[in-house]
């Protein structure tokens, strides 16, 4: 009988039986997306696209701490900062925090505005995160390293991008140390004040940087002293193949992909005045409201 945690395990998921390069064409179909979107329904459904991707993933307790806490903080981040320094007209304040003076000549205000803009802003990021760690999750460093060859990458930029992601779980093990140590020192943020806590802080990431030069150092090290060449030719006991399904998927990610950036191409001509037909009229409110 299966354990609980085997299901849980990469290959097992939905997302993870999926060709790399399917999901690599997944990130790219939605951070393409986002950045043709202007519409705050369509920014919703993409983030409710990221989120359903990320369900199939089947994350597992510590992977959804990891990204509930990534996530919150982005948002938090995007939708304070927006709040702060929004600058278009109208706004409406809703909290003065400093007075107008010759330093700040509105003085230092939280914008309804800018509230609302940061919140649409940041379901482009949680879409592109949620995908993002989706596809992390579900997919080992040798899969990266076959998709990427497959789809015909210069085995040195495929290695190097491997290798860079076999340090991030390391690093933040590493990481995780650091803050436990900090806190059995009885460290608490913010408890001496907001300068003590950043200079606490950024001296805490200084033992995880130096772990990762030093292992950079080991593995560079460890490809000279091995002969390790990137122009020899290479052979893999498992080859990628895309199945048909995985052609359907690709081709209906393209579709939409192109629709998309048809709609929003003729939208902008008829914003200019370069072209415009009443027979697309339906087509110019679409995109106006939806897209």
């Amino acid at each position: 009988m299966a354990r609980v945690t085997d299901w849980f395990e990469p290959g097992r998921s939905p997302l993870g039986r999926l060709d790399v390069r399917v999901k690599l064409a997944l990130g790219f179909f939605i951070s393409v997306q986002v950045v043709l979107a202007g519409s705050p329904p369509c920014l919703a459904i993409l983030a409710l696209m990221g989120l359903t991707i990320f369900a199939l993933a089947w994350p597992t307790r510590a992977q959804l701490g990891l990204t509930a806490a990534s996530l919150g903080l982005l948002i938090w981040g995007t939708v304070l900062s927006q709040g702060f320094f929004y600058s278009e007209y109208p706004r409406t304040v809703l909290v003065q925090l400093v007075p107008s003076n010759g330093l700040f000549r509105d003085g230092l205000n939280i914008y309804r505005e800018g509230l609302r803009y940061g919140l649409i802003q940041s379901l482009r990021l949680a879409a592109v995160m949620l995908t993002g760690y989706a596809i992390c999750f579900t997919t080992d460093p040798d899969r990266f390293l076959r998709g990427l060859l497959a789809m015909r990458f210069p085995f040195s930029f495929a290695f190097m991008a491997v290798t860079a992601i076999r340090f991030i779980p390391m690093a933040a093990h590493e990481f995780g140390t650091v803050r436990t140590a900090m806190r059995l020192k009885g460290y608490r943020p913010f408890q001496l004040g907001l300068r003590d806590t950043v200079a606490t802080e950024i001296a805490g990431l200084r033992p995880v940087l130096a772990g990762a030069i030093r292992r950079s150092e080991e593995v560079a090290l460890s490809i000279v002293t091995r002969g390790f060449a990137f122009g020899r030719a290479r052979t893999a006991l498992h080859e990628e193949r895309l199945k048909p399904w995985h052609w359907g998927i690709l081709a209906v990610m393209g579709g939409m992909l192109v629709g998309v950036a048809a709609c929003k191409v003729l939208f902008w001509l008829y914003l200019s005045q370069i072209y415009y037909t009443s027979d697309l009229r339906d087509l110019y409110n679409f995109t106006r409201q939806w897209l």
